[in-house]
This record gives C-alpha cells, sequence and structure tokens, in this order.
C-alpha cells in the first residue's frame, strides 16, 4: 500500500506551512488534496512530487525574488560635485 502523508507532513516535505498548502489549493494554485474518509486532506509520494515539480517555477519567477535583500546603489563620485 502507498504511503499517505497528512497536510502537516506533506508541508514539512515540501518546505511550506499547513496554511500555504491549504490556501494555494483554495487559490486553485496547486490541485486539490485527496480526502480520507474523515474528510482530511491526503497526499500520496505522487501528489509531493507534483507539488515540488510546480514550485520550482514559483521559486523562480516570484517568491525567491521576494526574499532577496536589496543592496543598496552607489552613488556615483563624479557626477557629484
Amino acid at each position: 500500500m502507498e504511503r499517505v502523508f497528512t497536510v502537516s507532513e506533506a508541508a514539512r516535505e515540501l518546505g511550506r506551512s499547513e496554511r500555504w498548502l491549504r490556501q494555494a489549493e483554495a487559490r486553485g494554485s496547486i490541485p486539490e488534496a485527496r480526502r480520507d474518509l474523515n474528510g482530511w486532506r491526503v497526499y500520496t509520494e505522487a501528489d509531493i512530487a507534483t507539488l515540488r515539480r510546480m514550485l520550482v517555477p514559483c521559486l523562480c519567477e516570484g517568491e525567491l525574488a521576494k526574499k532577496q535583500p536589496q543592496t543598496p546603489q552607489k552613488k556615483n563620485e563624479e557626477t557629484e560635485t
């Protein structure tokens, strides 16, 4: 039988928070998770692999750029007189 991850385990595997996973699903940014008999989100190893592939473009295009510190630009000494 294939291993099943809870939302907290999946979040840990992806390096994200549980809240991020739930909100991304609600926004439609990631596919809806399967649910167990109690209605809890469950993820298979294949689901986590798919989410990892989806997250790589997110980090390259937006989130990583937002997290990079801005370096102050040096003033050109020649133009200052």
